[in-house]
């Protein structure tokens, strides 16, 4: 019994924890011209391509916010 009970906590934290990761204003994060965030979340590893050039690293970059690693934010060359 006290098992199932800790089973949904963790279940809802982690659904908590998943809802509030992506509520991100858009409009307030956003690449500029010619430039965009490579990583996926929740385990984001980014990287850019050749002809890209890495400018800056964001945690959350233009969306949902990363638990691991970072989203680079790569801009044209």
């Amino acid at each position: 019994m006290k098992f199932i009970i800790i089973a949904t906590l963790a279940a809802s934290l982690l659904t908590t924890a998943l809802a509030d990761s992506e509520q991100v204003d858009q409009s307030e994060v956003s690449a500029p011209p010619g430039c965009y965030y490579d990583g996926t979340a929740p385990f984001c590893a980014g990287s850019c391509p050749d002809n890209y050039r890495e400018t800056d690293k964001d945690n959350c970059g233009d969306g949902a916010c990363c638990w691991t690693g970072y989203k680079a934010l790569c801009c044209h060359t």
